[in-house]
């Protein structure tokens, strides 16, 4: 129960965090440290392009209109928790794109519908990573591929940010942020295969990983 209404306390305060920086999310230090990311992802969508795309996380929709205005043809779909943040993403978005109000760790999609799903900038706001994971699983096309972009420290300073998230002092809804051993730790424990892990700017890095397996998902760091 204690574990559930700290994910509960997670959840709320992110959402609430979002919800108030969803009118100028792009003026905010959140939005333009967010931003920097869009680029260095296309790159790395572009060396295998998809048909069908999920962003888990989606917020203002900015990267699936990215994504469109580069191919009209492909199939987008975005979920976000934040209902503000889903009402500028389907302002940005309009019929182009299916957009649904909802947790990542539940899905409400098929299973083995997308070629490619992204998590930009969103990973390090999920309580229950493994279920997210999982449910990013199975959604996925055999062989699929999974870009997780997510905001980088080194230590000490990372093992100090974390010690705050994990305060009752955190007023952000940020969770955990991963080192790279950490995030190939959860993906291979949820059927994948982590292909590349890079470092940007020494503020962000991008892991690239393919569906390699059925997950069974466990415990992990």
């Amino acid at each position: 129960m204690a574990m559930k209404n700290r994910e509960r306390k997670y959840k709320e305060t992110s959402k609430k965090y979002f919800d108030q920086q969803s009118i100028n999310y792009f003026g905010t230090f959140d939005g333009k440290y967010c931003k920097d990311m869009y680029e260095e992802v296309i790159r790395k969508i572009k060396k295998r392009p998809a048909r069908s795309v999920l962003d888990v996380g989606c917020g203002t929709g900015a990267m699936l209109s990215m994504l469109i205005a580069d191919d009209q043809e492909l199939q987008v779909s975005g979920i976000d928790f934040s209902e503000k943040m889903l009402d500028q993403a389907a302002e940005l978005l309009g019929e182009k794109a299916q957009l649904v109000l909802g947790d990542s760790d539940a899905l409400p999609w098929q299973d083995d519908l997308y070629d490619l799903v992204l998590c930009n900038s969103s990973f390090h706001h999920f309580p229950e990573p493994l279920k997210v994971l999982k449910e990013i699983r199975r959604v996925l096309k055999a062989d699929g591929r999974l870009i997780i972009a997510d905001p980088w420290w080194p230590n000490p300073t990372r093992s100090l940010i974390n010690l705050f998230l994990n305060s009752p002092f955190n007023y952000l809804g940020d969770v955990r942020i991963y080192s790279e051993q950490e995030i190939g730790s959860l993906l291979l424990d949820c059927g994948f295969k982590l292909v590349e892990w890079e470092l940007i700017l020494n503020k962000f890095s991008i892991a690239s990983a393919t569906a390699a397996k059925t997950p069974s998902c466990g415990s992990a760091p």
